[in-house]
């Protein structure tokens, strides 16, 4: 039995709820919580459980941000499971992000890195039963050309205005480079 990776692709990005704030000094202020849809993939004979867990956001080892992952069943075998995650930025300097980014070399001009850092619990699931309890350790560079992000109004319910955010169809605004490591 050769375990596999299993697979995570991001679906959607939704824009729950912002606020901005603008100081007399030009520092802009930005609050947002986001949700995000991925589709898990597992390509194994065995389920895996994933405990709710809460990765860190961090900004030049900074933190900035919450991303909060539900428990949920990836079953054996299975290719459309639908997790949604929850990312919370409670107060970004966008004013301070924007002045780094321009800073950079020009390969890396107008660029926003962040990292994600966290622990994940995953238990192997056979017969509704837990066989071994591992944990997974997350770490990933996430790199985004923000000038090359948009975004639109997509629907206005009930007062409430929902906002999706639109990615460049070129693959190289924005870079993930993430590792994992297992320990028992």
């Amino acid at each position: 039995m050769k375990p596999q990776r299993p697979v995570f692709s991001l679906e959607t990005v939704s824009l729950d709820m912002y606020k901005l704030e603008a100081y007399s000094d030009s520092t802009l202020f930005l609050s947002s919580a986001i949700t995000l849809t991925l589709n898990a993939q597992n390509p194994n004979k065995v389920g895996i459980w994933y405990s709710p867990s809460h990765l860190k956001v961090l900004d030049d080892g900074l933190p900035i941000g919450t991303i909060r992952i539900p428990g949920f069943l990836q079953p054996a075998h299975s290719s459309n499971v639908s997790v949604e995650i929850r990312a919370l930025f409670p107060c970004l300097n966008v004013s301070q992000i924007v002045a780094e980014a321009s800073l950079q070399d020009d390969s890396r001009k107008n660029m926003f890195q962040m990292k994600i850092v966290g622990d994940v619990g995953a238990h192997l699931w056979v017969f509704h039963i837990i066989l071994l309890k591992i944990k997974v350790a997350l770490e990933c560079n996430i790199s985004v050309d923000y000038k090359e992000l948009t975004m639109k109004n997509e629907v206005y319910t009930a007062g409430v205005k929902h906002h999706t955010a639109s990615f460049p169809t070129n693959p190289d605004t924005i870079f993930i480079n993430c590792a994992l490591a297992f320990y028992i």
